[in-house]
């Protein structure tokens, strides 16, 4: 049985040599390293843009207009319930809420305050995230507020 001409060329792959006797990337393994290093490179743009935009909020309220430390430190921003809602919630409470979309409407929900602070707090399996490590029971309080103020056609402001 004669072995298919392919066969040779998968099993003996070796760099290329060039007149002087130099070995030489081929064009396959030189194809592989690029897309390796293409796939590495955007991996840690990406990464550097998520942990960038992170710190990025549009709608946070200074305390005050110029609070600096002496370390010359950016001033101490407040925590924006409208923002957070916006980027965090609104992934599936949409129209800050007004409207249902992956999650439930939440404007004129019949949940009582303690039931709606729990759900974010400790989520609910298969539904919903727990947010009770991302926010401290203050700021959850702040949204539970932000939620009960929700009307229908008015901006939603900050509590």
């Amino acid at each position: 049985m004669a072995a298919s001409p392919f066969v040779g060329r998968l099993q003996g792959i070796a760099p290329a040599r060039s007149r002087s006797g130099a070995t030489s990337v081929n064009s396959e393994s030189r194809t592989s390293m690029y897309r390796y290093a293409f796939t590495a490179v955007c991996t840690v743009l990406s990464l550097t843009c998520v942990a960038g935009s992170q710190g990025a909020e549009t709608d946070a309220i200074p305390t005050s207009p110029a609070t600096h430390s002496s370390e010359g430190a950016p001033p101490t921003q407040q925590f924006s319930v409208k923002n957070t809602f916006r980027n965090i919630c609104g992934f599936c409470h949409e129209n800050y809420g007004r409207k249902a979309g992956k999650g439930p409407q939440l404007m004129a929900t019949q949940l009582t305050d303690e039931q709606i602070f729990n759900r974010i707090k400790n989520g609910m399996p298969g539904r919903m995230a727990a947010f009770g490590v991302a926010f401290s029971d203050d700021q959850i309080q702040l949204i539970v507020k932000f939620i009960r103020n929700l009307k229908p056609g008015e901006e939603p402001q900050n509590p």
